[in-house]
């Protein structure tokens, strides 16, 4: 059986930690802060994640950019000249257009190295719940599956991994205007707070509103319980410049639940997206079944 790598990319939230555990790589996208060019860096190695979140707080101005092509080039290169094929877990394509960054370094690669395998896939999802995923494949490689079979397992399973996120104040989203049904937010309405998810076609989908801080925290909280199974051994909650909040929800989530929790920092990726106090709840689970007329 021929040797394969699994990359993600930034978006995925996968601490150095579990990637290193599970022999994880990932494709860098891009960071710009005021006009200063960054690499999205999950690892916080080019800058720290209180520094990353202070720069929002302090107004600047900061945007991310896809994967691009010379960054696939560059990584997946040296491991065609090794034997190795790639498989590449990417964040959803209505978020991002990476995926097709990486399919046109893939026409480039495979003139280069023909006997090579290089297979892109739409998770349909981002953040840690695209990074459990990936977990869940390296798993799957560990067991044997070949890498035309771990792109079928993938295709499949991606429906299975549910995030449910709040965040302190809208601005951000609508910067970004990534967030479909966020519309009827944008009232002034002081205090309301839009719960969402990554629905069934990988849009991030405003589900719910809530007034204030405890409410949107009860509320991602039930929802991973009601989307829990019988064999969902952990919940992940991450969190971007709110730990004391963190906290108590994973103190909650241990005593209620009777599961394991661990606090996961949100990247650049996603902080930039929804800002400081973004605040979520990821977990292995019921199917994602909600498409974007669902919204409310």
């Amino acid at each position: 059986m021929a040797k394969y790598q699994i990359f993600t990319d930034s978006s995925s939230d996968l601490t150095p930690e579990l990637r290193k555990q599970h022999n994880l790589e990932y494709f860098y996208f891009g960071l710009v802060v005021d006009g200063v060019e960054y690499r999205a860096d999950i690892d916080w190695k080019d800058y720290s994640c209180e520094e990353f979140y202070g720069w929002l707080k302090q107004g600047k101005k900061v945007k991310t950019t896809q994967v691009s092509l010379e960054e696939v080039l560059n990584k997946v290169r040296p491991l065609f000249e090794k034997g190795i094929d790639v498989i590449y877990l990417a964040c959803s394509c209505k978020l991002t257009g990476s995926l097709n960054l990486f399919m046109l370094a893939r026409e480039q690669l495979l003139e280069e190295f023909p006997e090579r395998k290089m297979i892109g896939v739409e998770t349909l999802t981002s953040s840690f719940a695209l990074g459990l995923l990936a977990i869940d494949a390296a798993k799957k490689q560990q067991e044997g599956l070949s890498i035309e079979e771990l792109e079928k397992w993938a295709l499949e399973r991606r429906y299975f991994y549910q995030f449910f996120a709040t965040v302190d104040t809208l601005t951000y989203l609508k910067a970004a205007g990534r967030i479909k049904g966020t519309a009827a937010f944008f009232g002034n309405i002081i205090g309301v707070k839009p719960i969402f998810i990554s629905d069934r076609e990988g849009n991030n989908l405003t589900v719910e509103k809530v007034k204030g801080t405890k409410a949107s925290l009860n509320a991602i909280f039930e929802a991973a319980k009601e989307n829990m199974t019988e064999d969902t051994d952990a919940i992940y909650v991450g969190q971007g410049d709110c730990m004391e909040r963190a906290l108590l929800l994973k103190h909650r989530i241990e005593e209620e639940l009777k599961v394991k929790c661990e606090i996961i920092p949100i990247g650049p990726i996603v902080g930039t997206t929804c800002g400081p106090g973004i605040i979520a709840t990821f977990c292995r689970g019921k199917e994602v079944t909600r498409f974007e007329g669902d919204g409310k």
